[in-house]
């Protein structure tokens, strides 16, 4: 027992903790010098992409699609020009104007700015911002909670989409039917939005695909 006692005992003579790591004002006692690096390092990477959100959410996402329906010489097929008058008709509705002729025309109009969209952007740009000021809270914990008035830039993100998401926007359209007339495509080329709207307006199939009524279409 005294030899029990005397290991102890040279335990807690060699092994002394020091005051600071005990101290409660140390927000990073117990904590790894590594485990701050990362958390330093994620952060320097994240606040670049809060600025890239805010700054690509009122562009266009372009993209091409082909569509396939049935040509000239098949049984019951829309004749080209109706098809033609069809497309042209959409477009109207919509307040585009035709802006080039020939092989591919494209038209072009006025996409307005969505609402919907610039709150989803101003609750994900509060949310990063949040997340931002939680990691300077502990970085530089004698600001406190003060960090958090960070979030309160949100709102320009709304006001920046407003601004800059009304925009004149350009969709190309090709027909070209093939050799034995069975079948034309379609390609288009927009914003992705107007295109899913165009096909799903149209009643337009994806070449290579096939459309499966789903449970909630009319």
């Amino acid at each position: 027992m005294p030899a029990l006692a005397s290991l102890v005992g040279s335990i807690m003579v060699d092994a002394p903790v020091s005051a600071e790591a005990l101290s409660p004002t140390n927000p990073f006692s117990g904590v790894q010098s590594n485990s701050l690096y990362v958390t330093l390092a994620l952060f320097i990477m994240c606040v670049p992409g809060i600025w890239s959100l805010v700054k690509r959410a009122p562009q266009a996402t372009k993209k091409r699609m082909t569509f396939e329906v049935p040509g000239p010489a098949a049984e019951g097929a829309m004749p080209l020009d109706d098809r033609a008058r069809q497309i042209f008709r959409y477009f109207k509705r919509y307040n585009y104007t035709v802006k080039e002729t020939g092989e591919v025309i494209t038209f072009e109009g006025i996409y307005a700015a969505d609402k919907g969209q610039a709150a989803a952007l101003t609750f994900y740009i509060f949310c990063g911002m949040a997340s931002v000021a939680l990691v300077l809270s502990i970085l530089v914990p004698s600001v406190g909670n003060w960090w958090y008035g960070l979030t309160a830039v949100s709102p320009a993100a709304y006001a920046y989409y407003m601004q800059k998401g009304t925009r004149p926007e350009q969709f190309k359209v090709k027909m070209l039917t093939s050799d034995d007339e069975k079948t034309t495509d379609i390609t288009v080329e927009g914003d992705k939005e107007e295109i899913e709207r165009f096909w799903k307006e149209l009643g337009l199939v994806e070449k290579g695909k096939v459309y499966v009524k789903g449970m909630l279409d009319a």
